[in-house]
């Protein structure tokens, strides 16, 4: 296995500050709902639900999905509820010996949606419905082939794609380095929900950075960090799906 990088403790610390300023109400609130997203991804997706599923059932747990949940209309439509739902299953309870194996079996099986989508699609179903045991690895969080990602703002190092991982096993290392930082700096939340609103909001803050260094018209007109880093994750608020652009 490749040498990994060392992410650095005091950028780690930084954006927690940051993270945490934005208030106790926020951060408890966003845990709340991520919860409750991951609650009802393991309820439904469950080996006794699965197969009764119907389409508006899918379609709520796509809305929930910020890779597909603008094309999920169309992703159910040319893949079939059916052949959909036999994905998932193999996806979540097949005999395949890999993460890559898994993920690659659903993205051949999805049309509708590109690759990149599909991938981050089955991630999160992964992630969600046993967050325990699966990391979240979506093409935001960290992507070899363009290298970049929130994980590449956790190191005062130009990225390189072998850095932060080429493959799920890899890449599990990093994001359990995250977690094991943010233990040390006294967030003691059980399981990885919080190392996902911490990489949310580090992406989200570039994001609001970049928008606003170019684009000094756009003020007012993009949502903020926090609504962003809530999209990303797939749990906005009502009031806020109407800041989407």
């Amino acid at each position: 296995m490749k040498k990994l990088a060392v992410l650095d403790d005091f950028l780690v610390r930084d954006y927690l500050i940051k993270i945490l300023g934005e208030g106790e109400e926020f951060v408890q609130e966003f845990y709340k709902d991520l919860l409750a997203k991951s609650l009802l991804f393991q309820k439904s997706l469950s080996k006794e639900n699965l197969a009764s599923l119907s389409k508006e059932d899918l379609d709520r747990i796509l809305e929930k999905v910020f890779s597909v949940r603008r094309k999920r209309q169309r992703l159910v439509e040319e893949t079939g509820v059916e052949n959909l739902k036999r994905a998932i299953s193999d996806l979540l309870y097949g005999k395949a010996k890999s993460w890559e194996e898994r993920v690659e079996n659903f993205v051949k099986s999805i049309k509708g949606v590109d690759r990149k989508a599909a991938r981050d699609l089955a991630s999160e179903l992964l992630h969600f419905t046993f967050p325990e045991d699966y990391v979240l690895w979506t093409s935001w969080i960290w992507d070899p082939e363009s290298e970049s990602g929130a994980v590449v703002f956790l190191k005062e190092e130009p990225p390189k794609r072998h850095m932060y991982g080429e493959t799920y096993e890899e890449f599990e290392q990093i994001y359990k380095q995250i977690q094991e930082k943010l233990l040390d700096f006294g967030i003691k939340v059980k399981g990885y929900l919080f190392v996902d609103i911490f990489l949310a909001m580090i992406y989200a803050t570039y994001v609001d950075y970049m928008t606003l260094s170019t684009m000094h018209s756009a003020k007012g007109f993009f949502p903020p960090a926090g609504v962003m880093a809530r999209r990303l994750l797939g749990v906005q608020r009502p009031q806020d799906i109407e800041l989407e652009v």
